[in-house]
């Protein structure tokens, strides 16, 4: 008995072992945020979206050249060159690039923008003095003055319509809710940003970010380019046409955009993983 007690004494002035602890994890080290990167992908999918579509679709000088290119702009283009015959000038000495300007202003209707502009006429001066010299006709300014206000004429007619004066309110809805979202977009971004510097975690979310926001950026373009035919509804199948050759273009931007983002995501991501290494 006095044996267990002076083996009891002896093992109570012993300090007792210190449990192992976690060790502490040193200020700055890199912690994943997953959830982050998603947020960040979700903003890049908007303002990828909101900001090609402003660019492309809501845009009349982009809109005006994919016109000049179309079915309805070829019959623009051939009315304004059958006027020019009319005076003596053939050849078709008007094209699309020529006439982009003045389809420009028939455009501006359907973003309720103002039709009465003035178009510098001197591209399609030099078009008209070069094939009447060529058929030794005499080119005047009056011709030129004729022509240029008929070409302008033509072009406002042509969006002028009643399918196209219903469509362009549909256009301007869509073109203020673009505006809207690229806006919040922007203003969100301003915010993700100093969130991410205020963790360390910039460039693993931005590397995330956009791989993952180019993969649904590409999957909303093409979604978009397939369904569009489907959304546009028109009494007049020349302007449903019409607009979905311009969304086309315009979701054909935002594709090669989600592509172009995916690669530098990608990029990102390596050269964060490195330097992280090292």
């Amino acid at each position: 008995m006095s044996e267990n007690s002076r083996m009891a004494r002896y093992h109570s002035d012993e300090e007792p072992e210190p449990q192992q602890q976690a060790a502490p994890q040193p200020a700055g080290t890199y912690q994943r945020r997953p959830a982050l990167a998603r947020w960040v992908a979700f903003l890049i999918l908007l303002l990828t979206v909101s900001a090609g579509l402003k660019l492309t679709v809501f845009n009349a000088t982009y809109t005006a050249g994919v016109v000049s290119r179309s079915s309805a702009g070829e019959k623009i283009i051939n009315h304004v060159n059958d006027d020019l015959q009319n005076l003596g000038v053939s050849g078709a000495p008007v094209t699309a690039s020529i006439m982009q300007p003045y389809l420009e202003v028939g455009v501006a209707q359907l973003y309720g923008q103002t039709a009465d502009v003035t178009v510098d006429t001197t591209e399609l001066a030099t078009a008209i003095s070069t094939q009447a010299q060529t058929m030794g006709v005499t080119a005047t300014s009056g011709m030129t003055t004729a022509i240029a206000k008929q070409a302008k004429k033509r072009a406002k007619a042509a969006f002028n319509t009643t399918a196209m004066s219903q469509a362009a309110v549909q256009v301007q809805r869509a073109q203020k809710i673009d505006f809207w979202v690229l806006l919040a977009t922007v203003l969100l971004l301003i915010v993700t940003f100093f969130y991410a510097m205020s963790v360390h975690h910039i460039f693993a979310s931005l590397g995330a970010g956009l791989t993952l926001g180019g993969l649904l950026t590409g999957a909303v373009g093409i979604g978009g380019y397939f369904l569009l035919p489907y959304l546009i509804t028109s009494t007049s199948r020349l302007t449903a046409n019409l607009l979905t050759t311009i969304g086309r273009s315009g979701f054909g931007v935002v594709i090669f955009a989600g592509v172009a983002e995916i690669v530098v995501g990608l990029v990102v991501m390596l050269g964060h993983r490195t330097f992280r290494k090292e």
